[in-house]
């Protein structure tokens, strides 16, 4: 599903931000990646989404090859891809029906579809209820439920999420998760960038360290490393 061969990403002059990584993440997988600030998370994120161009190597996600691809195909191939973030990036004007709904309206499917799959999808994370809410009107929390449902309204392939519970309670941070943990149990692959120590180490899934940007562990059921 992701396959990164020999991936260099530089800004300039000086250490590259990602550094001849190697990473092969299989459909279906659960996967995170953990490292200090700076240690190239974030660049590894924006490669994958195709907001950087990588430098060298190759990379391939969901069966494309990103470093050929034509500005044209961008935006199609997004659609594989669902992405939580931890600062929401909610539309604050529109309720929670709307915010989901975007999504689908972006893409071009019929009011029909968005009707019966928005309330599904927030059904699936616990918002049923909050359909009419402004974001303001949510808690951190309900928030980031909210872009969780927006990110898998379209059933995407592959969900990256980049520090998804940086701004959130342990307790609220323990539910995020195991939301994820169930959008992973209906096939699809979960990529979580996270400094989360404890969330790491409590989930036991694949934990992949990076560190000046190289990967430098690679763990089954791993644990968190201060590289």
């Amino acid at each position: 599903m992701i396959d990164l061969k020999d991936v260099t990403k530089s800004y300039g002059k000086g250490r590259p931000a990602v550094n001849h990584v190697n990473l092969h993440v299989e459909q279906g997988e659960f996967v995170f990646v953990t490292g200090l600030s700076g240690s190239g998370k974030s660049t590894l994120i924006k490669l994958l989404l195709k907001e950087l161009d990588s430098t060298g190597g190759s990379i391939t996600v969901a069966g494309e090859r990103l470093e050929t691809m034509k500005h044209r195909r961008v935006s199609k191939y997004r659609r594989k891809l669902g992405v939580v973030f931890q600062d929401f990036r909610l539309l604050k004007d529109r309720n929670v029906y709307e915010n989901v709904a975007f999504a689908q309206r972006v893409i071009g499917r019929p009011t029909r579809v968005i009707r019966k799959r928005v309330p599904e999808v927030l059904q699936e994370v616990g918002l049923a209820g909050k359909y009419k809410s402004l974001p303001d009107e949510l808690s951190g929390g309900e928030q980031q439920r909210v872009a969780l449902a927006r990110a898998i309204v379209n059933r995407p392939d592959i969900l990256l999420a980049d520090e998804p519970t940086g701004n959130l309670d342990p307790k609220t941070s323990d539910e995020i998760m195991a939301l994820l943990e169930q959008i992973n149990g209906r096939g699809t692959t979960v990529l979580v960038v996270t400094h989360n120590k404890e969330i790491v180490n409590a989930m036991k899934k694949r934990v992949v360290t990076m560190h000046d940007g190289v990967i430098v562990s690679d763990e089954e059921k791993g644990e968190y490393h201060e590289a």
